[in-house]
Parts: structure tokens; C-alpha cells; sequence
């Protein structure tokens, strides 16, 4: 495996994303453009590439450029050295034609990130998408399956570019991920800070890449609801490493509609339902979820938490299935200001599992409280929230895993239980018998 290095660097007055990565520059070549814009999409992309420790075993740069039909200009593979990309990036004619981005993700999809063209699996991958024009065709499903993929993708619009679907397009958030500038001329005062956002999300990928993560492969399937402090104990820096671990943690399982689903809780002062259970129907959606949680602060409520969950979280409405294991998994790094051993009894007095996990400032006897038995497998403690990602995440996976298996068992093995002989009478406004025949 490539291991991550330090990531973004200052040498003089440039910066340097030292970290290994898989990059597809993908470039709106379309009428639109015209001749002298396209000269400063390439001084763009010098500056751009740049920035990045280019090489075999560092990091690899193609590129499609696209109008009506995208064409690769070079595969990952193409190039080894800075230099060299630099110069085809000199190189690069426009074509023209209309704007079909939609086609152009596909193509990159299905090509671009193949072993064949270059691609490894155990490097961050990325799309940078630079266009000036809204798609004629759909992009936005594209823009998804490509997410869903594990393929992080960033967009730069340039004057006519439409930013509500530069939005749809991108992976969240957008602060980081989407660009906008007024005219091609300006372009260049983005560069920096694209290179910056860039680089720091291949060091967070590349950190949770690095990561042994346990994959749940049972067959048995949950109903999962995430709930996550985000009061001011937990600070800003924390709570984007809370969001890191989340992403693990959901790249664990196999969700979908007919399979795990996931909702998630937030909560300070007071708590609300982020999304629900049948709200998000791919990994990939619940992953980009994840990553649009904001950050406000506020005081530490557990117990009020708790019972939200309680009376919303594992409702049909919701999603919650009646023959699914049921699972809660707190993450908190403050001493709650309420009770919470009552809301959580209440919890698995319903049939719920919880696991919690607490940072810092967590109570332990607290969380053992909550927790349901063993604590061994149920109770998690980090002294710093950075340790999330190295020491919690595979054990949290492999007993939600095993639980999850145990649990189906049960609940299978109490309906086999169930007897299936019974006799029903007729249904009257007062009369309804249930009788079960007795062998002589």
C-alpha cells in the first residue's frame, strides 16, 4: 500500500501536495470556450499540476476534454514526471462543440479509473471538472454514480456555468468542492485555494484509506440511527474527525433500501433528525451526507437525545423495519447536563441496541450506563478525538457486525418460534376468538 505522506508543504512560494493520488482533469473544450479562454484553462492547469508530487508511485494526472463526445486526452498512466504533463497540458487543442458534461462523467466512470489506464486502489481518486457552460444533457446522475464510486469530484464555473448544478454536481461540502469565477481571467486567483482543498482532502482520504477498516459481511441486515454531539465541548477540529469516522464507518456496510439503512441524529441543547432511516438509499448518498453535517455548538443533552430517538428514529414513517435488528450508536465527548439512564432503559427496554463512544470529556461510568452489555464490546473511550480513525473504528465495526448477525438470529429464531396453527372465529363487533387444536 502507498502510504500517506505529509501532505501539503510550502516550498518558497509555491505549495506542494506531497500526498499520492489519482487525479482526471476533466476540461469543457465546447464553442463556448473559444480559443483565447481555453489558453487560460491551460495556464490553469500548469499552475494546477504543479502543485502535485507527479510520478509512478506518487501521484497520477489524466485528462478528458469533452464537448459533445469526451475524448481522453492521456490516461493516468500516460506521464511520469510533472514536466511531461505540464507539456501535454501545453499541448492541448481545442475541439468544440456543445456541452454534454453528463456523457463525460459516464465516460470517465467507465475508463478512467481502471487498472489498465493507470488507476490503483489504494489511492484517493479525484475529479476536477472545469466547464463554462450549463450541460445539455443530465449530469447530475453521472455526477452520483461517480460518488458513489468513491470518487471525489470538485468543479470550477467559469461566467455562463450554472451553480446550482456545479452543486449537484460536486462532492460536499461545497465551500470546499465547488469554485465560481466571473470571468476566465480571474481564474487563476482560485488555483491556491483549489490546490489547498485538493491536497487536504487526499491527506483525509489517504489517512482513512490507510486504515484497517472490517468489513461487515453478513447477510443479516439493521436498522442503524447514528447520534452525534455536536455541542461546544467538541470543537470545530474534533467534529470534522467525527465526520471522517462516520464515513468509515458507513463504508462498513452494505446500505440500501432492502439492506442496512442509516439515519442520523444531532444534538447539543435540543436534538434533530439530520435524515432518517429511509431517507438516503445508497452508501454513496449516505456518505455525502456525512460530509454536509455543520458544525454549531451548544450545551450537552443526552437524555433529551435519547428520547428523541426514542419517539421519532425507529417509527414505519421513518423507515424502521418491525423485523430488523435495531441499533443506536452514540458518539459524544461531553458529561451530559440531563438524565440519561432512564431515556436510555427506555431504549433498550424497546428492543434497541446501543453502543457508544465517548472523547476527552466523556463520562465512562456514563457511557457503561447507556451502553448496553457487554461493555467490552459496547463501550469505546479515546483520549483525544484524533485516535477516532487508528484505535475505535475496526472493533466499533466488528461488534456492530456481530451483533447485527446475532440479533437477525434471534429475532429469526422467535418467529420460527411463533406457533402457526391457529384457529381464528368469525370477527363480530364483539366476539373474536383465537384457539390452537389440541392432539388426543
Amino acid at each position: 500500500m502507498i502510504k500517506p505522506s505529509m501532505g501539503l508543504e510550502r516550498h518558497g512560494d509555491i505549495f506542494t501536495c506531497e500526498t499520492p493520488a489519482d487525479i482526471v482533469i476533466l476540461v469543457d473544450g465546447s464553442y463556448s470556450i473559444g480559443l483565447k479562454n481555453f489558453e487560460t484553462v491551460k495556464s490553469f492547469l500548469g499552475s494546477f499540476v504543479g502543485s502535485f508530487m507527479v510520478g509512478s508511485n506518487q501521484t497520477h494526472i489524466g485528462l478528458v476534454q469533452y464537448s459533445r463526445d469526451p475524448w481522453i486526452e492521456w490516461h493516468l498512466n500516460a506521464y511520469s514526471t510533472k514536466e511531461a504533463v505540464i507539456n501535454a497540458v501545453k499541448n492541448l487543442f481545442l475541439k468544440g462543440g456543445s456541452t454534454n458534461t453528463g456523457r463525460a462523467l459516464m465516460h470517465i466512470l467507465k475508463n478512467s479509473f481502471k487498472a489498465e489506464s493507470g488507476s490503483r486502489p489504494d489511492v484517493p481518486k479525484f475529479v476536477i471538472l472545469i466547464t463554462d457552460g450549463k450541460s445539455s444533457d443530465d449530469a447530475l446522475s453521472p455526477a452520483q454514480r461517480l460518488r458513489d464510486a468513491g470518487i471525489e469530484l470538485f468543479a470550477i464555473g467559469v461566467k455562463d456555468a450554472d451553480e446550482k448544478e456545479l452543486r449537484a454536481i460536486t462532492s460536499p461540502p461545497e465551500e470546499t468542492h465547488m469554485y465560481s469565477v466571473a470571468d476566465f481571467d480571474v481564474m487563476i486567483s482560485i488555483v491556491e485555494e483549489l490546490n489547498r482543498s485538493v491536497c487536504e482532502r487526499v491527506s483525509e482520504l489517504s489517512r482513512e484509506i490507510s486504515v484497517n477498516i472490517h468489513t461487515c459481511e453478513t447477510p443479516a441486515i439493521a436498522d442503524i440511527v447514528i447520534l452525534v454531539d455536536r455541542s461546544w465541548s467538541i470543537g470545530r477540529l474534533n467534529f470534522k474527525t467525527v465526520r471522517s469516522f462516520l464515513g468509515m464507518f458507513v463504508r462498513a456496510f452494505a446500505v440500501g433500501s432492502e439492506q442496512t439503512r442509516i439515519g442520523l441524529v444531532l444534538y447539543s441543547k435540543d436534538s434533530w433528525t439530520e435524515w432518517h432511516l429511509n431517507s438516503h438509499s445508497t452508501k454513496g448518498a449516505v456518505i455525502d451526507a456525512i460530509k454536509r453535517l455543520a458544525y454549531k455548538g451548544g450545551n450537552t443533552l443526552t437524555g433529551r437525545a435519547l428520547m428523541h430517538i426514542l419517539e421519532n428514529s425507529f417509527k414505519s414513517e421513518s423507515g424502521s423495519r418491525p423485523d430488523v435488528p435495531k441499533i443506536v450508536i452514540l458518539i459524544t465527548d461531553g458529561k451530559s447536563q440531563d438524565d440519561v439512564l432512564a431515556p436510555a432503559q427506555r431504549l433498550r427496554d424497546a428492543g434497541i441496541e446501543l453502543f457508544a463512544i465517548g472523547g476527552k470529556n466523556a463520562d465512562e461510568n456514563v457511557l457503561r450506563a447507556i451502553a448496553s452489555p457487554p461493555e467490552e464490546t459496547h463501550v469505546y473511550s479515546v483520549a483525544d478525538f484524533t485516535f477516532m480513525l487508528d484505535i475505535i473504528i475496526e472493533g466499533l465495526t466488528r461488534s456492530v457486525c456481530k451483533r447485527i448477525s446475532e440479533l437477525s438470529k434471534e429475532i429469526s429464531d422467535a418467529q420460527s418460534d411463533a406457533p402457526s396453527d391457529l384457529l381464528t372465529s368469525e370477527d363480530t363487533p364483539r366476539r373474536f376468538c383465537v384457539t390452537r387444536p389440541v392432539n388426543l
